[in-house]
């Protein structure tokens, strides 16, 4: 009786639809009657991953200002929650962004990869 090969699983892991770039950066966050000052882990012209120790809940929307490296433009949004967890951090998906900050994290990102 032949040995029947191994069937392998691949899951899919990262469901992400814009390409991420490392960005460690200060963030203003402002929501829920609060402002914070927290520190990004990533970005992509879709959103950003915002690390905190006590993130935002699902589906808050957040004011959200960063400032691009080596002196780039400052950028402003709002996004919606759509990862939180306690002690790590929250993935903020943009929802309003405007034509000029998009395009410098489009810039960015193309340059970062």
């Amino acid at each position: 009786m032949p040995e029947e090969a191994p069937q392998y699983i691949t899951p899919e892991i990262d469901k992400r639809q814009h390409r991420r770039a490392r960005l460690v950066t200060k963030v203003h966050c402002e929501s829920l009657g609060r402002q914070e000052l927290l520190l990004t882990r990533d970005v992509s012209t879709g959103g950003v991953f915002v690390s905190a120790q006590d993130p935002f809940p699902i589906n808050t929307v957040v004011a959200i200002s960063l400032q691009l490296p080596a002196g780039g433009p400052t950028i402003h949004a709002k996004g919606n929650t759509v990862y939180s967890m306690k002690g790590l951090g929250m993935g903020v998906q943009f929802v309003d962004i405007g034509e000029e900050s998009l395009a410098a994290l489009q810039k960015f990102v193309d340059e970062s990869a």
